[in-house]
């Protein structure tokens, strides 16, 4: 039975849209707050060769530059599930890139007249005032999820024992964004289960299972926490690329083999993220 295509949640979009607008205040206000520190309060046109431009048109230039250069820098890329875990060292790398752009910027566009120092104190603010902006989204985040909103449904599936520990380390864990509606017991595991031992078995062709599984529950994730026969798991892969379910593994060695697999750890477990 094939599985139903699932969208793109509507919370997943809508955070990526706050930390642009967080991102581009964050590097509005640096700019700003920088003039005002190096040049003061009376400054009022800035000379680029022959032209002159008010200092306050400085964030038309300065936010798009940063916000560029952000998401080149991968600071947008959330995952799955918005996961902020390695976010704020790409935002340090496009500081770092940033700086030479404003090298290249300060020569070409000879803006000796706008000084050194205002361009160099914009990119420790810019790098500052995001790292706090985006602090503060977190936050937002997580209190939104303790409440059951910005979440999404995972079916589990592996060998009893290791469905339990997976279940107990989410809802330990609400800040993971994950909460399980399912679970299935891969056929070959073993082990008794004394939270639920009504947890349905697979029989016979895991894969299809799992798939049957995911159609009745409507999950829009899979975690798989081992038990599956060599070559299973690509074939899992193979049925849900297209449709939108993310596919999360705590592998066994060579199971990946032919995957392209990203580690992203979720509320403290080794699961790696397939893309």
């Amino acid at each position: 039975m094939p599985v139903p295509p699932v969208p793109r949640p509507a919370w997943l979009t809508t955070y990526v849209g706050v930390l642009v607008g967080v991102d581009a205040l964050a590097m509005a206000a640096a700019t700003l707050v920088a003039k005002r520190w190096w040049l003061g309060a009376d400054a009022v046109t800035l000379h680029i060769r022959d032209l002159g431009l008010p200092y306050s048109l400085m964030p038309l230039a300065t936010v798009p530059t940063w916000l560029v250069i952000l998401a080149l820098a991968g600071a947008y890329d959330v995952g799955p599930f918005g996961a902020a875990r390695g976010l704020w060292t790409r935002i340090v790398r496009a500081g770092a890139q940033l700086l030479a752009v404003v090298a290249v910027t300060y020569y070409v566009l000879h803006l000796q007249m706008l000084g050194r120092g205002v361009l160099v104190a914009v990119i420790p603010l810019a790098v500052a005032c995001t790292i706090a902006g985006r602090a503060g989204v977190s936050v937002v985040l997580r209190r939104a999820r303790r409440q059951g909103r910005a979440r999404r449904t995972a079916l589990v599936a592996g060998s009893r024992r290791t469905i339990e520990a997976v279940v107990t380390q989410l809802a330990d864990h609400p800040g993971a964004g994950i909460t399980p509606i399912d679970a299935l017991v891969v056929a070959g595991t073993n082990g008794k289960s004394e939270v639920d031992p009504a947890i349905p078995v697979a029989e016979g062709d895991a894969p299809a299972a799992i798939t049957d599984a995911l159609v009745a529950s409507g999950a829009e994730a899979v975690i798989l926490t081992g038990g599956l026969a060599k070559g299973q798991l690509r074939e899992i892969a193979w049925r849900l690329q297209g449709t939108g379910v993310e596919l999360l593994v705590a592998p066994a060695p060579g199971e990946l083999d032919g995957l392209r697999s990203q580690v992203r750890p979720v509320a403290g477990l080794p699961l790696l993220y397939v893309d």
